[in-house]
């Protein structure tokens, strides 16, 4: 017969066959952790599970004893268990049920177990041995815990709520169901320009800008329906002097213990000056971004003056627009986030468009999510820049039934983690190595090392061109992520 989990076989003891009683795989069909033991407390069955509860599996031969000496049982209070509780069972032969003991494991894990023993006689009622079940009760005893400590915390929240309401330093308002107020501290007085008489005789939303009032009605509406519990808004009041302010609203219902809504406490902020330095900053970055296009506009305007005196001045001026082009659009990329960062595949998506429009899977893209820095969308932008022109021209994007395949991901090289990037033509014209190494080439390899720390490299194979370019993912992303085991793209 099979031997369940490498389990330790001990040889026949006269009187009863303590590895037989029931058969192996009855253990395996408990749903709670069970062992079997002789007189001895050598353990001679145990089940998965509670291996798995032991977090190790016993030697051959090897006492109940000798496998917990590297583990420490307490009560649930803390006490230590001086006496194996299997041993106990063993001596008087009375059983013990649903005892709680905290355990540390030898693998530094700490467990709370709910331990079952009985008793195992021959047919004189010597005792032969023992069997008993374990089930972990670490989450049970845990969710008990953190009940109480909810409970403790509740009462601490309703004492200081008592305490500091009148003084908080953010408008508290308590509003029944119908609109009124019930209840508002000084702070929310302040907030508003309103005295404490002004708003209890009237209703939510009486100050609310014209503007503003819609989505939080709507919101309120929902939540004294039940559709709706927390919610928060950010709107404008008309003060009494008639001056407007913006506020964070955080709107949270108090229901009975039936579920009965008996009125919303809503906590309001002053956020005026959040939102004027906010409005400040999208100043800035539309002035800049206002700022680094007449740059760009001046500097294209030099390029196609200076191509006038070049053996082919309208290929120049076409080239180097479309690379100025490619950087406009990077940095419309960027502005758009507050030049913080942006998406790879939404820069992609945007390079690519105008190709990925004329047939369906011209254009792949496989990859997960991936926020580049902004040196890393610039460098990019131009790189794929590069690559589109040439495969429009001369690549599989020059011809109804070419597609080009991009895929990148991360993946781990001697403790580092990289980021690859692979571009990949197929269904073009005939691939052939060029006889010179042209701008566009050595622009994707220059660029890729010198501002990105990585390499760039150009095959020409016969199915197509492919680019492989491999960088620190730091010094595109800004951090430091795992890769797949394997390194291969996704």
């Amino acid at each position: 017969m099979r031997e369940t989990n490498n389990a330790p076989r001990s040889p026949a003891r006269r009187g009863t066959d303590l590895t037989g009683m029931t058969g192996e795989h009855l253990l395996e069909l408990l749903p709670v952790g069970a062992f079997v033991c002789d007189a001895a407390g050598v353990i001679l069955r145990y089940n998965r599970r509670a291996a798995e509860i032991w977090r190790r599996v016993p030697k051959p031969g090897q006492t109940h004893r000798d496998f917990s000496s590297t583990s420490r049982f307490f009560a649930v209070d803390g006490t230590p268990d001086a006496y194996s509780l299997l041993e106990r069972v063993l001596e008087t032969g009375v059983p013990i049920r649903d005892v709680e003991r905290r355990v540390e494991r030898a693998d530094g894990s700490t467990a709370f177990l709910s331990v079952s023993i009985g008793a195992l006689h021959d047919a004189d009622g010597n005792i032969t041995g023992a069997v008993g079940c374990v089930v972990d009760i670490s989450d049970r005893l845990r969710v008990m815990a953190a009940l109480e400590e909810s409970q403790r915390l509740a009462r601490e929240q309703e004492q200081r709520l008592a305490a500091t309401y009148e003084h908080a330093a953010i408008g508290i308002a308590e509003i029944a169901p119908d609109l009124t107020f019930l209840r508002v501290n000084e702070a929310i007085c302040a907030i508003t320009g309103r005295t404490r008489e002004d708003l209890l005789s009237g209703k939510l939303f009486r100050y609310t800008h014209g503007d503003d009032t819609d989505p939080d009605r709507e919101a309120f509406r929902k939540q004294v329906a039940g559709e709706l519990e927390f919610y928060s808004v950010e709107k404008r009041l008309i003060r009494r002097d008639g001056t407007i302010l913006w506020v964070s609203v955080r709107s949270s219902p108090v229901r009975s213990a039936s579920g009965q809504l008996l009125y919303v406490v809503r906590v309001v902020q002053d956020i005026t000056e959040r939102k004027r330095a906010e409005r400040r900053q999208k100043l800035l970055i539309d002035e800049l971004n206002h700022r680094v296009k007449n740059t760009l506009a001046t500097v294209q305007s030099l390029a196609a003056q200076s191509a006038r005196g070049g053996p082919s001045p309208a290929d120049f001026r076409e080239r180097f627009e479309g690379r100025l082009i490619a950087l406009s659009k990077a940095h419309d990329q960027l502005t758009m986030h507050h030049w913080e960062n942006a998406e790879l595949r939404e820069m992609l998506s945007g390079s690519l468009a105008p190709y990925a429009s004329a047939a369906p899977n011209r254009i792949v893209l496989r990859g997960e999510d991936l926020v580049l820095r902004p040196r890393a969308v610039l460098t990019l932008a131009m790189t794929f820049h590069e690559l589109t022109t040439n495969a429009a021209k001369y690549g599989a994007l020059s011809v109804p039934g070419g597609r080009v395949e991009i895929a990148w991901a991360p993946h781990e090289n001697e403790g580092r983690t990289y980021l690859r990037i692979t571009w990949s033509e197929q269904g073009g014209p005939p691939v052939a190595m060029p006889r010179r190494r042209g701008f566009g080439s050595r622009l994707i390899e220059s660029s890729v090392a010198a501002e990105l720390g990585g390499t760039a490299r150009l095959a020409y194979d016969a199915a197509g061109v492919r680019c492989e370019m491999i960088m620190p993912l730091e010094m595109a992303t800004g951090r430091v992520a795992a890769a797949p085991d394997n390194g291969a793209l996704a």
